[in-house]
């Protein structure tokens, strides 16, 4: 039985690890006769909550940016996969 799988690549760049790492999954996900599809969320313009409660009434968020397409794939699939990178810093001498 075929499950609708929605990707997130949070790599802030394109072919870097974490967002290989999704092509990989989606690649597999695909060979199992999953429908697969990778949103780069680099590529979205997407704001920050500013905490109003608007969406609480109306269940909308105010802010008109591409969050509503990534929700409403985001409510559509199935199975979620995120993948983000964990960058540490070495900070070398003083």
């Amino acid at each position: 039985m075929s499950k609708k799988v929605l990707i997130l690549s949070a790599s802030p760049r394109k072919g870097g690890n974490s967002d290989l790492l999704c092509d990989q999954f989606m690649l597999g996900a695909k060979e199992a006769g999953n429908q697969a599809e990778k949103i780069f969320l680099s590529d979205k313009k997407i704001g920050y909550c500013t905490g109003c409660g608007s969406c609480f009434t109306s269940h909308k968020c105010v802010l008109k940016d591409d969050m509503d397409e990534v929700l409403e794939k985001m409510i559509e699939a199935e199975a979620i996969v995120m993948a983000s990178p964990s960058i540490f810093t070495r900070w070398l001498g003083r």
